[in-house]
This record gives C-alpha cells, structure tokens and sequence, in this order.
C-alpha cells in the first residue's frame, strides 16, 4: 500500500463561526481518498489560536500541505511559520486585502479581497439610487477593520459615512453592516427593532446558510455579499486542485508541489499566489450581491397574547422541530412547492438528534421500525458513498448481537432486508470472533451482519437537510420557542415568544417536547399512560487504531461505534441503558467519573479491552418512549397535525423514511385544499 500524504486542514471547527468550518469539513470528506489524509485542526476561527494550530502543525513536521485558515488575521500571523518550514498553504477564503503582498510564494489564494465586495456593495448601492450609505460593524476586531476600509473607500456618487450611535432612522437611509454572520444578525435584528425598515446590506461572513437563520424575520430587504457562485465553490475547488496534485505526485513537497497545484488549479495566480484578475474587469469582480430570502410580512390587526399586536406569517405547512426528521420534512415539502416555515427553538432547547450517537443500520427487532430503516437505506444510506458522504455517512458495516429469543425475528428480518436490496447475513457466535477478535459475544446466539450500515454524524445530517430546505425557499424561524397550537379558521396558529405562525398543515417533530405540545391529543399505547422521556448516557474511549463495525446488543443494550468526525474523533463512542425516566428534555457534555464506569463496565462485557481504554469525554441527552412503538402520522383533534416522534433512542436510521411519510401526508393534505399543484 502506498505511504499516506498528510493534510492540515485548519478552520473554525467549533464556536460561533462553525458552519464555515463545515465547507472545509464537507469537503475533506468528499476528497478523501486512500492515499490522502485530511486532518482537521479547530482555530475556532479565532487568529490568536489560529497562529497556535499552525504551531502545532509546523512542530509536527509531517504534513506535506495546509488548506483553511478561514480568519484571514489567523492566516495573516500563521503565513510566516508555514513559510519557514517550507509547507505550501492553499487560502480557499481568506479575504484580507495585501494579504500576500510581497511574500513570493508559499501560498495560493482562491478567492479576491475584501476590496472587491466593499466595491461590490457600494455599487450595488449606487444602483438601487441610494445617495447615501451609513457604514456599521458588529463590534467585532473583523468588523471594525472592515468598516474602516469600507469608509476610507473613494465610491462615488455614493457618500459614505460611518453609522452614528445613536442613530435615528430617516427615510431613504441604507445601512451596510460589516463583521461576523453571528454579530452582523444581532445587529441587524437590533436596527429592525429600533424602526429602520431601510434596506440592509452584510458583508460576506454572512454568505453562510446560518445567516438566513439566525437574522430571521428580520431579513427583509437584507443584500448579502458572497463570492461569485457560493463560498463553497471556491472550497472545492481549493481542494479539488491540492488533492489533484498530490494524487499525481505523492512526492511532492514544497516548491514543486505548489507549481502542481498551480497546474490543477482552475485559475491563474500571480506570483505572490494572489488570483491574477483579468484586466479591466469592473471593481467587484468576483464579488456578488444576493438577497437574504424575506419572511412573509406581518397581517394587520392580528393581536397576541393580552392583545398585544403580534407578527403573523403566513405558510402552507409549518414543521416544529428542527432535528433531522423535522428539517428533512422541511427540506421535501419545500422542494414540492409548499411554503414552509422550520421553526428551531435554538441552541437553548437542543434537539434529541444533537445528542444522537448516529448508528445507521437496517436491522431492527421491531418490524414497524425495520421497515422504515430499510427505507432509510434506500433513501440514503445506501446510496453511492459521494452521496451518503455528504450526509455525514460512514461505511463501518453493522453487527446487531442476538439473544436465543430474537433468532426467529432476525430470520425474518435478514429475509426482508435481502428483498429490499441490502446485503444481509445470520452470523454465528463463532463467525463472531473468527472476524473481530477484538469483541466477546460469548453470551449472544448470535448476530445480523449488514456490510453497508454504519454511523453518521448527526449534526451534519441535520445540516445537509436543512441546507435543502433552505435552498429550495423554506424559512427558518430561529430561537423561536411554540408556546401552543391553536386551531385557526384556516388551519392551525403555531404560537411563539411575540409572534405566530399561520399554516395550513403542521408537522410537529419536536422530539421530547411532543407531549407538551400535544397533550391528550398523543395516543396512548396499550401498556403507557403516556410517552415518556429517558436519559441516554455515552462515552468516548480510546479504541487503539482499532477497526471496529457499529455495534448494537440487543442482549446487554450496550451499543458503540467508531466516531470519524469531531468531537471524539479516532475514539468507540459507547452507550449504555441508565434507569432515569421522567426526565427533563435537554443534554450536556459532560459525565461523573461514576457514570463514565458504569458505561465502561457494561460495555467491556462487548469490548474487553474498554477495561483500560482512556476515556476522552461523554455525552447525555433526552429520548422520547413509547412502548407501542413510534407516532408517525395524523393525530386526531383540531388543529389538523402529523405528528412524527417517540423514536425510543433508535430514530435516526429511520429519519429519512420518517420525514418522507410525514412530507407525503402534509402534501396530500395541501393537494386536497387545492393549495399546491398535484
């Protein structure tokens, strides 16, 4: 086998500007390769711990190239160490103007400087007639640099000038908010608040999806910089030029490998690695304005709680819940036509899927759950591996241990998983330990073996999904916690903190918060008075290099899987049952030395070797349970609801089959009223 190639891969990993880690995530994965190494390194999109990752990259002395570096002052103190040790970087977004102003190489910028979208802005400005734009920041180091270029900018005929404080709305004002996607929306919402109803322009931080969501309804008339075809373009072809060069020439290092890159490159750079743009072009080049999707304004003479006044928009379908089945529900009725409101209560009220351990696999003793993880598995996860890889999907394969009394299940269940399409096998205890001697399954009968399941990571599941659901004109209604649901003479009124929501149908996938929503309106199963929540409980430990499949033992309840991604990377994530029901909805990161042993004594009866394994951290979040089995479908009582909940700890193999029911029975509903197309 051939000697891998090493990667630094360094961006904002975690922290508030994490979802442009995610391109540089998302894209590692689709290039990765046997040969090629991706290793990510968090900066949390911070330049004091930016200059630190390349510390800790330059004193590793392995790698053969750098790619990130997202924070352009990270990038700006990183350049000169990565200079010394003669690695090649690739700045995919770095926008800092005289960035590698006289460095004679090293580095290859992708993308133009921020000069171009300042630029871009004024003349976009220029061109809605405006003779006036007042300039504001977030208050961040990034945004105050940004505002002082952006003022100091010769753009006539348009006057620039620095946003007053305090400041006074006045008609026929504009306001360009430069800085963070997080801080420009705080100030963006704040300015809306205070009257100005004037058209806003932010700059390109907020070109990420994230934007649209936390601005909120307070995206009307906001113009949003972005470079030309999405930032994620310029990621991959980043990317897609390094990993060319690398696949070619293993070898190369240094000077030889930048001049190969410079070859795969779909751009020409000049000789300080800047892009060399053509002559002549206008002054934003590269740079493009794009309009931040409004929310539907607000209905005169609606009046909230107390009858105070309150916004109400207006949707055909409104999905509450913003896990993976709810925005994978948004994600498909909005690609069918249906206005669609995702309403997430925010980081404050995190979904059941933000703790979710991920395992993928078809098999399951309930044959209700069986069949929509057999769908799952034809939706998604066992499609091309490009496909599935965007989703955050691995192929580890997965081993379901048996007790004598599920066989006669599991026969049934291979036989079913055969006639779907997925490649399925009964495992002896003996086939067991002749392929991983590394678990013990002396007290199973017995195991289902499926070469394609194996583990996602839910966050980036959820994202891909609500990124569909975004792209194709759903809303997103962040930080805004349901109070209720009120039947409504045209369909149901989703109450929120100041506002509410009007829809013709509602999804509600809100996981642990169903019952409050729903109350009586749940059914009952034959042996509950009611779904109730339980406590699930997991650590990462140190698994050696080791190779290991997902794993579910329907004997102990352990469960594990190898975790690929962040956090606990290169670790087993090991899970088992605590005894804590009623609990109240929500999680955390962090577990007692008590619990971290009460998992590691359950689990080493799987993974005798967990006896001395390092435990790197833990989890623990909240399941919703009913002993009937899931809700998936209308639930009596007005307003007219599909409810999609009570997974019982095994939902997220089963999200895509779940999201596609709940989607197809909200649209049926909408073709019935007429209110889209058949």
């Amino acid at each position: 086998m051939a000697e891998q190639v090493r990667i630094a891969v360094v961006g904002p990993f975690s922290g508030p500007r994490s979802a442009w880690g995610e391109l540089l995530r998302r894209s590692a994965r689709q290039f990765t390769e046997p040969s090629l190494v991706w290793e990510l390194h968090d900066d949390r999109g911070d330049a004091e711990w930016g200059v630190l990752r390349a510390g800790d990259v330059t004193d590793d002395g392995g790698y053969a190239a750098v790619i990130g570096h997202f924070n352009s002052a990270g990038a700006e103190g990183a350049l000169p160490l990565y200079r010394r040790a003669g690695l090649p970087v690739v700045l995919p977004l770095a926008t800092r103007p005289g960035l590698l102003a006289g460095s004679g190489g090293g580095a290859l910028r992708w993308c133009p400087d921020d000069l171009g979208q300042l630029r871009a802005i004024a003349a976009a400005a220029a061109g809605h007639g405006l003779a006036r734009l007042l300039v504001g920041h977030d208050d961040s180091d990034y945004g105050r640099h940004l505002a002082a270029l952006f003022t100091a900018l010769p753009a006539p005929p348009l006057a620039l000038s620095a946003l007053p404080s305090p400041w006074k709305p006045r008609a026929g004002d504009a306001v360009a908010v430069c800085g963070t996607h997080v801080g420009v929306a705080g100030v963006v919402r704040g300015l809306r608040r205070a009257g100005f109803d004037g058209r806003l322009f932010a700059t390109d931080d907020c070109s990420v999806g994230e934007f649209a969501e936390l601005v909120g309804t307070a995206g009307r008339d906001v113009h949003v910089t972005r470079l030309a075809g999405g930032p994620e373009r310029r990621v991959e072809a980043a990317f897609t030029a390094l990993a060319g060069a690398l696949s070619g020439d293993p070898a190369a290092r240094g000077e030889r490998l930048l001049a190969r890159i410079r070859a795969h490159a779909d751009a020409a750079f000049t000789a300080d690695g800047e892009l060399d743009v053509t002559p002549g072009t206008d002054a934003g080049h590269g740079w493009e304005i794009r309009p931040v999707r409004p929310v539907r304004p607000a209905r005169p003479g609606t009046r909230g709680t107390g009858g105070a006044p309150t916004e109400v928009a207006s949707f055909d379908v409104a999905v509450v819940g913003a896990g993976v089945v709810g925005s994978a529900v948004a994600a498909a009725t909005a690609a069918a036509g249906a206005r669609t409101a995702l309403i997430d209560a925010g980081p404050a009220v995190p979904s059941a899927t933000h703790w979710s351990g991920g395992i993928v696999r078809a098999y399951d003793p309930d044959p209700e759950m069986r069949a929509l993880a057999v769908r799952s598995h034809q939706l998604l996860w066992g499609r091309s591996s490009g496909h599935a890889r965007r989703y955050g999907f691995r192929r580890t394969g997965s081993l379901v241990l048996l007790g004598p009394g599920d066989l006669p299940e599991a026969v049934r269940g291979v036989v079913e998983l055969q006639a779907g399409g997925i490649e399925a096998e009964l495992l002896t205890v003996e086939d067991i330990a002749d392929r991983w001697p590394q678990l013990a399954a002396e007290h199973a009968a017995g195991a289902v073996w499926e070469p394609g399941g194996g583990c996602a990571d839910p966050r980036l599941t959820t994202s891909e999904y609500r990124r569909q659901a975004l792209t194709t004109g759903a809303q997103v209604l962040d930080d805004a916690r349901v109070h209720g649901l009120e039947p409504h003479p045209l369909g149901a009124l989703v109450r929120l903190d100041g506002s509410s929501v009007l829809a013709h149908s509602v999804v509600v996938a809100a996981g642990s918060g169903t019952p409050a929503l729903l109350a009586e309106r749940l059914p009952a199963g034959a042996g509950t008075a009611e779904p109730v929540t339980r406590r699930i409980r997991y650590g990462y430990f140190d698994r050696g290099g080791r190779a290991l499949p997902a794993l579910v033992d329907l004997v102990t309840g352990v469960w594990g899987r190898p975790m690929p991604e962040e956090p606990g990377a290169g670790t087993l994530l090991v899970g088992r049952p605590v005894d804590e029901w009623g609990v109240p909805p929500g999680g955390g990161t962090q577990l007692t030395p008590e619990q971290v042993e009460y998992v590691r004594d359950g689990a080493s009866t799987v993974w005798p070797w967990l006896r001395e394994a390092r435990c790197l951290g833990g989890r623990h979040g909240t399941d919703l349970y009913r002993k009937d089995g899931p809700l998936l479908g209308v639930v009596p009582g007005e307003p007219w609801t599909v409810v999609a909940a009570c997974w019982s700890g095994g939902g997220f193999k089963t999200a895509p089959a779940a999201a596609e029911s709940a989607a197809e029975k909200v649209l049926a509903n909408l073709r019935r009223q007429g209110r889209i197309s058949a």
